[in-house]
């Protein structure tokens, strides 16, 4: 992995956007949480809505001004960067008026495609051919290619503006959107939406900080169509004529968008064959029918991330296949998916019995006596092992593995994001940063210790010994539960396992060090099940292990200095 001056540049400057756009996105959004609620720009409880109490509603605001910030004093102007800025500045300006003052679906729609059509004209970007996808040959859009561009991006702003019904979802949704467009952009070397995508992913997790369940703070009509007017341009912008020699099709983006696209449309055919008014609100929706069929709140964010995730990787992989048989096999799933969703509705007799019969079949204590022991001896089993998996901080040598700045980046990501005052509330985010400095931990051990085989066998017993103990010590289902992911520690888990499959377009990434972020990645999941098993619910433990975990960053970042 040797990486030329030029790629060095551009990873920088895509480094300090991410880096800047997140820490503005951190500092506004608290901000933005006491301007609302001095203003009054609340969100209360309703029938529809999972929150008890008043939340605020400027979140979007913070998310826009971090990326309209980082991109103007860090980013070169053109054309292209003023059509998108305009474009976002116009629909975060329409939202931010319906959260203060509830403007009509019309008004809304009218300045979404006010928006659109600016972007379009300032920027010259259309969708002109919408590929192979029926099997009967391209098909070009012609005098309908203006149009049907507009419909397409005001319907996807829309999708991800009704998606925004639970703590983290559409934001969550939004970021996993990025993660599977940045490589495009970079391939096709469109820098101003490399930089944009790279930007808003940024400001994205920077919000989540706030908006994970439990959300302090929403992000409000001005934050989710300011994301789908990011994502809808990112989409059409990428799709210029020389983008299928990079094997970006319109249908690779309907796949990557499916989820909150089909959520969209069957929420409004629903309400059609209904007779109800498509705009009205209601239950319908996918994230309401998961809550209904008695999955909790972080678990049906997770699920769709999870959704989310395996749409993007399944645009990835089949970009070999003909375009109308990818497009045929996203129907297929979708209807079996919401085939299936119908028939657990069906079943779904009674919640509590239905829980009832869960815990009878999980609550057994298997090998009490060795059990009882691991009870006793939580605190010494839990230090033996990260005391253990420390040790070779001492002897790597990071001098040559270009491990220095991403460290630096680590740990200045948790210190900034860890919540520190926090209690169990806030464990998927603690949890989230426990994996990721776990993983990247690894990850430099691998790299340095690449080759010696001793190491090999002495990290595989570690992980698996943690792995059994924590195995043996889930004794009910209530400790068995702790092990499913909160949504943002699913949204870093995600991060870290597409990675490596998408880091091929960086050319100086080889073979090898892909599968080195692959072994890494499952080992750190050993440690990670064995630290939520034995610590998750102790926040004080949790902390110590988070504080070793960036004293051993830190000791490998500064011992060439």
């Amino acid at each position: 992995m040797n990486p030329n001056s030029f790629q060095v540049e551009n990873l920088i400057t895509l480094a300090l956007v991410f880096f800047v756009s997140l820490v503005l996105a951190v500092i506004f959004t608290p901000l933005a949480d006491r301007l609302a609620r001095k203003l009054g720009i609340m969100d209360p409880p309703g029938t529809r809505k999972i929150h008890k109490s008043s939340v605020s509603l400027l979140g979007g605001l913070a998310m826009a001004l971090a990326l309209f910030l980082t991109l103007i004093s860090l980013v070169q102007w053109s054309s292209e960067m003023q059509a998108f800025l305009t474009g976002a500045a116009i629909v975060t300006a329409i939202g931010l008026l319906d959260d203060q003052r509830g403007l009509g679906p019309g008004i809304k729609f009218t300045g979404q495609i006010t928006a659109v059509v600016i972007f379009l004209l300032l920027g010259g970007d259309l969708l002109r051919n919408l590929g192979n996808i029926l099997g009967t040959g391209d098909l070009e859009l012609g005098f309908f290619a203006p149009w049907l561009t507009v419909l397409g991006m005001v319907g996807l702003i829309n999708a991800f503006n009704l998606s925004d019904g639970l703590d983290g979802l559409a934001a969550g949704l939004a970021g996993i959107a990025c993660i599977f467009l940045i490589p495009f952009a970079y391939a096709q070397e469109n820098w101003t939406f490399l930089l944009v995508l790279t930007s808003l992913f940024g400001a994205i997790l920077g919000f989540l900080r706030y908006n994970s369940f439990p959300a302090r703070i929403f992000m409000g009509d001005a934050g989710s169509l300011f994301l789908g007017f990011c994502l809808a341009a990112a989409a059409v912008s990428l799709a210029d004529p020389a983008a299928a020699a990079k094997d970006y099709r319109p249908v690779t983006a309907l796949i990557i968008f499916s989820l909150p696209i089909a959520d969209t449309l069957y929420v409004m055919f629903r309400r059609l064959l209904h007779g109800q008014n498509p705009s009205r609100g209601d239950r319908s929706h996918l994230h309401h029918r998961l809550l209904d069929i008695g999955l909790g709140h972080q678990l049906s964010v997770s699920l769709l991330y999870g959704l989310m995730f395996l749409t993007g990787v399944a645009a990835w992989s089949m970009r070999p296949l003909p375009e109308h048989v990818q497009f045929f096999a996203l129907l297929g799933f979708y209807l079996t998916l919401y085939i299936f969703l119908y028939v657990c509705e069906q079943k779904r007799k009674d919640r509590a019995s239905f829980q009832a019969r869960q815990v009878s079949k999980l609550s057994m204590r298997p090998l009490k006596g060795l059990y009882g022991f691991l009870i006793r001896h939580t605190k010494k089993i839990a230090a033996i092992i990260f005391v253990l998996f420390s040790l070779p901080v001492l002897a790597v040598n990071p001098s040559g593995t270009y491990t220095a700045p991403y460290q630096f980046f680590l740990i200045i990501f948790t210190v900034i994001y860890y919540p520190w005052r926090g209690g169990t509330r806030h464990m998927s985010l603690a949890q989230g940063l426990v994996f990721f400095n776990l993983f990247s931990l690894i990850l430099i051990y691998n790299l340095y210790f690449a080759g010696i085989d001793l190491f090999a066998l002495w990290i595989i017993t570690l992980a698996a010994t943690a792995l059994t103990a924590a195995v043996l010590r889930m004794g009910s289902l209530k400790r068995l539960m702790l092990i499913l992911p909160g949504s943002f520690e699913f949204l870093l888990l995600g991060v870290a396992i597409t990675v490596p499959v998408l880091l091929h377009y960086f050319v100086f990434v080889d073979l090898v060090f892909r599968y080195i972020l692959f072994k890494s990645f499952l080992l750190s999941l050993c440690f990670v099940v064995f630290h939520k098993v034995y610590l998750r619910n102790k926040p004080g433990h949790n902390l110590m292990v988070i504080l070793l975990l960036l004293a051993a960053h830190s000791t490998i970042m500064i011992r060439p200095l």
